[in-house]
């Protein structure tokens, strides 16, 4: 039996997706895998590399520096047909409702921050290295190239995904049939930024240098 470690119970679609992947490769979860929820990638890696977990969910640098260590990828859940929340913005649809043009100038941001980590490498790269600690390029270039697809031109929520984290609660939650993921997902500000032209703009015009 293997240990796998993912993190600790707010991040229980990481679990479950983990559960998931599993299943599709014919494992049973909690027989053939156990699986022991440990805290964030920083602790996860620890526990791996120092031989304490046989695996654990680990993305971008850390996967990388386990990689580099000789440690291999067995499940990549990007290239399963597994669909759960890993990026988004959540807001009330009171502050929707009462503050639009905030949301409205925070997303035209996130796109445009978006746009720069996907086609500026070298400020990109500058501004990992800032924050993840670290000045291996080749881990940093590593990691921009794992997630450089990830992050999508337009980030429409995916029903699929929110649909999964539902599944997922639906024993935690009362009456869980009423659950729509329609109902929790909003993407009309973002659609009127793509009609508008402003995120066709963003990759379009020039690059500053």
């Amino acid at each position: 039996m293997w240990l796998f470690s993912v993190a600790n119970a707010p991040a229980i679609t990481e679990k479950q997706a983990l559960r998931e992947a599993l299943r599709h490769y014919k494992l049973t979860p909690d027989k053939d895998v156990t699986i022991l929820q440990t805290g964030g990638e920083a602790t996860r890696f620890a526990a791996l590399t120092s031989g304490a977990i046989d695996g654990a969910m680990l993305s971008g640098d850390k996967k990388v520096l386990a990689e580099k260590m000789g440690y291999h990828v067995t499940i990549d859940l990007s290239q399963l047909p597994i669909y759960y929340p890993v990026n988004g913005v959540i807001a009330s649809k009171k502050f929707l409702a009462t503050s639009p043009d905030v949301a409205k100038n925070f997303l035209k941001s996130w796109v445009e921050g978006i746009k720069v980590f996907k086609t500026d490498k070298e400020l990109t790269l500058k501004i990992l290295a800032q924050y993840l600690k670290i000045s291996d390029r080749d881990v940093l270039e590593k990691s921009w190239e794992i997630y450089r697809p990830v992050y999508k031109k337009l980030p429409y929520g995916d029903k699929r995904a929110v649909k999964f984290a539902l599944d997922q609660m639906s024993k935690e939650v009362p009456d869980p049939a009423r659950l729509n993921a329609d109902d929790f997902i909003d993407n009309s500000i973002l659609s009127e930024l793509e009609k508008s032209g402003f995120i066709d703009h963003l990759y379009n015009e020039p690059s500053k240098k």
